[in-house]
């Protein structure tokens, strides 16, 4: 398996999904490390979101899954709110769900 032969079909934004899930996934579990659970459970789903949009299988398989996945994201952040987690990541969440939903991205 030649690896530059590979690079070369890796989309660049996939490739930016891809990092930001590995940077997500080391962030969700200093936090969780941190001592604070709520938090890094919105991290974690993130970062879940992230490689799902990377994975080729998942993002070619489900129809439209930035979009699906940005409004899923936002029914997250309104439960997260509903249960009192103090954090500005539910608040993102709501937001990209509302960009997903007027199709913006």
């Amino acid at each position: 398996m030649d690896v530059r032969s590979r690079l070369g079909g890796i989309d660049t934004e996939r490739a930016l999904f891809a990092a930001g899930a590995i940077i997500t996934g080391a962030l969700t579990v200093l936090v969780f490390r941190s001592g604070n659970e709520d938090q890094g459970a919105l991290f974690a789903a993130f970062s879940i979101y992230l490689g799902g949009a990377a994975t080729p299988v998942i993002r070619d398989n489900v129809s439209q899954y930035k979009r699906t996945g940005a409004i899923a994201l936002g029914g997250v952040g309104i439960v997260a709110i509903l249960m009192g987690i103090s954090s500005g990541l539910p608040y993102l969440f709501i937001i990209g769900a509302i960009a997903a939903m007027f199709n913006l991205f």
